[in-house]
């Protein structure tokens, strides 16, 4: 008892006792994305913070796969803004993804686009059949799996899983996680260096866009 009221005595420990908690409440997770490469495939996985409920996180999840279905123009209004995606001007590689459509009965999502390589080459239309679903696990947490079922010039293969993984409802994760093979010409092309350039700037800025619109509907 004698060496707990000396501790208690010690203006020291009392600053800290007082600070803690006030540190406690400020500290905020932090948002990251990282890349890995091995044999040929890129894996990358980013996470952002997101101060929403759980109820809303469910509702743009939802939202995102509903448009990606049937109104790919809407999605550019916001999960896909900024992301460069319509033939803006690059000099390393320009994207313009035209349109999808989706057949309700085999579940597939066929996107259409160009791939430009500047002053090296120009590959139009390139079909990307795909399976988008959603699924509600037991626990809270919320997941959209996509799943590239064909290569093409482009893609040798794609799997996504983008999650929200809730907390309480204080706030949930959002991640994604990526893996991503080219086609040949493409797997010489992207460099790990260039994957950053091309690709990971913009699984970041996808992932934050959903943030942002979850954060909007509070």
């Amino acid at each position: 008892m004698d060496k707990f009221e000396n501790l208690m005595k010690n203006p020291k420990i009392l600053i800290l006792l007082f600070l803690f908690p006030i540190i406690s409440l400020r500290a905020t997770p932090t948002d990251s994305i990282s890349t890995t490469y091995r044999d040929g495939e890129f894996v990358s996985y980013c996470q952002v913070w997101v101060k929403t409920s759980d109820h809303i996180s469910h509702s743009v999840t939802t939202d995102f796969v509903h448009q990606m279905r049937y109104d790919l123009d809407a999605l550019f209004g916001w999960a896909l803004k900024g992301m460069n995606l319509r033939r803006e001007k690059n000099d390393l590689m320009v994207f313009d993804f035209k349109s999808t459509s989706y057949n309700k009965e085999t579940g597939v999502i066929r996107g259409i686009g160009d791939v430009i390589v500047p002053n090296v080459t120009t590959i139009p239309n390139i079909t990307v059949d795909s399976r988008l679903t959603q699924r509600d696990l037991s626990n809270g947490k919320n997941e959209v799996y996509i799943d590239l079922l064909s290569s093409n010039v482009f893609l040798k293969k794609m799997v996504g899983t983008f999650s929200v993984v809730p907390r309480k409802n204080r706030g949930a994760w959002y991640t994604l996680e990526t893996h991503v093979r080219f086609g040949w010409f493409f797997n010489i092309f992207i460099t790990q260096k260039r994957f950053k350039t091309i690709m990971e700037w913009r699984l970041r800025k996808f992932v934050n866009n959903i943030k942002e619109e979850a954060e909007r509907r509070n």
